[in-house]
């Protein structure tokens, strides 16, 4: 899924966060380090549209929503991205282009495990 700066500095506070915001509460990040403020409509706007585009899951809080990334980071939601679109063939070429490098099949292998161990 292809974001544009602003989109990409979004995920990034909400990532930082670590907890589902509400849109004045990403604002307030997003213009702490800008010289040109954005506005609240904007700011609104994108986090529409990134939970349109499921890379958010949107709650509603009161008159408003909190936001919450899908992924805990940017990998994180290519591979649902990948998966969404592709399923099991994805999968497959994943397993085959990992089984041909010794060092992924291991690292696939310890990450296999420790998922199965807890």
């Amino acid at each position: 899924m292809a974001r544009g700066t602003l989109e990409s500095d979004v995920m990034e506070a909400l990532w930082q966060a670590g907890e589902p915001l509400p849109v004045r509460a990403v604002l307030d990040t997003l213009n702490r380090a800008r010289t040109e403020q954005l506005a609240y409509t904007t700011v609104m706007t994108v986090l529409t549209r990134l939970a349109e585009k499921g890379a958010l899951e949107r709650t509603r809080h009161g008159r408003g929503f909190l936001y919450t990334p899908v992924a805990e980071d940017e990998a994180g939601l290519a591979v649902r991205e990948v998966l969404r679109r592709y399923g099991d063939a994805a999968v497959a070429h994943f397993v085959s282009a990992s089984a041909a490098d010794p060092q992924a099949k291991e690292r696939l292998r310890r990450l296999l495990d420790q998922q199965e161990g807890g």
